[in-house]
This record gives structure tokens, C-alpha cells and sequence, in this order.
């Protein structure tokens, strides 16, 4: 107390040494490759063995196998075209930033990277949503489907509208790993049951 009363100047200096740091610390690097490999082979491989048709067999009925993945692909482009292509004309328009480089506009610049990052995706979700549909399961492969796209809209318009954030404020990650998740156990999952079906056409043949 005699250190409070008569040199407060120091035992505020330090009181703020001991007090621990509420800054908060950087972010950790992704786990390794192999690992995350792993997980994606376990997720579809359980896709493939607890859900999956008999291997190398197509759907008897494939308008109503294919039916919620032909419209979770569709709605995913449409919602594509209006919201994050249309999303950067207008906010483009707003700021007056058509002859101004994209550095020039923070809101331009997330309004473009969002886009990109969906393109970055699409080609990836289409081709794993229907071949899963097609090879492993359409009603699992639609459902999960929607679930992917309803995590890629929360995270564009959450990117869109994260002007003036740092990155870790932004908390995409949030929308991103477990859209990573879904997508990649549906790719993976038509490996297995590919090979699965491989497997048992040769034996069969034998």
C-alpha cells in the first residue's frame, strides 16, 4: 500500500508487467496434409459403407436420386449470379469505384474476393455433389449439398460486410472448414465407393 500511496506511476508499471495479455495470440498454421486427408478418408468412407448403395450399381429411380442435388447445384448458381456477381456492380456503383483500383475500396475489394472465392469453389461442389449422387447416395448427397451452400452464403455475406476487420475478427473459418468438410467427404466418398464397386465387379468376374 505505501508502494500505491507514494509511487503509483510504479506499481502501475508494474501491475500492467504481471497482468497477462488480452492481446490475442496469432493464428496456428492448418494441421499437416496428411492429416487432414485422414479425416476427409474417414468421413467418406462412412459415407460410402453406412449410407451408400450396393457398390456398382446405379439408382433405379435417378430423377427422384438426382432430384435435391440438381436443385441445391442450380439454386447454388442462381444465388451465385444475384448475390455476390451482382453484389460487386452494385457496391462498385455505391462507392463510384468503377475507374478506381480495387486497393483504392476496401468494400470493392471483399465485394471481388468473395466472388473469386465462390468460383474458386463451384467447380469443386458441382462435380462432387452429382458424382456422389450418381455413384453413393442422392437423398445424402442433396441434403448435404444444401448444407455446403447455406455455409458459402453465410460466409460471402459475412466477408462482403467485414469492411474495416482484421482477418481473425472476420471468423470465416466459422462457414469455411466445415463447408471444406462436406465437400471433400463427398469427393472422397465417391472414391471409395468407386473402388468399392471396382472391387466387387472383378471378384464377381473371377
Amino acid at each position: 500500500w505505501d508502494m500505491l500511496l507514494f509511487c503509483p506511476q510504479s506499481f502501475e508499471r508494474r501491475t500492467m508487467a504481471t497482468a497477462p495479455s488480452t492481446v490475442p495470440a496469432p493464428p496456428e498454421g492448418p494441421p499437416p496434409a496428411s492429416a487432414v486427408l485422414f479425416m476427409y478418408t474417414v468421413l467418406g468412407a462412412a459415407l460410402s459403407f453406412g449410407l451408400g448403395r450396393t457398390p456398382g450399381t446405379l439408382p433405379e429411380d435417378l430423377f427422384a436420386e438426382l432430384a435435391l442435388p440438381a436443385l441445391a447445384v442450380c439454386y447454388f448458381a442462381a444465388a451465385y449470379s444475384v448475390y455476390d456477381v451482382m453484389a460487386v456492380g452494385a457496391i462498385k456503383i455505391e462507392k463510384k469505384a468503377f475507374d478506381k483500383s480495387e486497393e483504392d475500396c476496401e468494400e470493392v475489394r471483399l465485394a471481388v474476393r468473395t466472388q473469386m472465392n465462390q468460383v474458386e469453389q463451384m467447380g469443386s461442389f458441382y462435380v462432387a455433389t452429382l458424382l456422389f449422387s450418381l455413384f453413393v447416395n442422392g437423398r445424402v448427397g442433396g441434403l448435404l449439398a444444401f448444407v455446403w451452400v447455406l455455409l458459402r452464403r453465410c460466409y460471402a455475406n459475412r466477408y462482403r460486410a467485414s469492411a474495416g476487420k482484421s482477418f481473425m475478427a472476420k471468423n470465416l473459418s466459422t462457414y469455411t472448414v466445415p463447408a471444406y468438410f462436406i465437400l471433400n467427404a463427398l469427393a472422397v466418398g465417391t472414391i471409395v465407393h468407386v473402388i468399392r464397386g471396382l472391387i466387387a465387379s472383378t471378384v464377381s468376374f473371377v
